[in-house]
């Protein structure tokens, strides 16, 4: 089972609501510095969410400092 600090929890619900994402379909899956981690158990949606700039990244390809791989930078189509 995986503890989470309620104090932490709170912190990472608000990071995702401000993303524009509904926290009370998520459940925080990890949460550090740089990234809030969750899923949405009924769907298996996985979401990771920057905190220095609330923004949503789409592939986890991207926490290996892999700035294509965030939504607001297309690859060359």
């Amino acid at each position: 089972m995986i503890w989470v600090n309620e104090g932490r929890d709170q912190e990472a619900r608000a990071i995702l609501e401000l993303a524009g994402i509904d926290s009370d379909k998520y459940r925080i899956w990890h949460h550090n510095s740089i990234y809030v981690h969750a899923i949405n158990e009924e769907t298996e949606e996985s979401v990771i969410v920057e905190k220095a700039t609330l923004e949503v990244v789409k592939s986890p390809g991207a926490l290996a400092g892999d700035p294509g791989h965030k939504n607001n930078i297309s690859s060359s189509l």
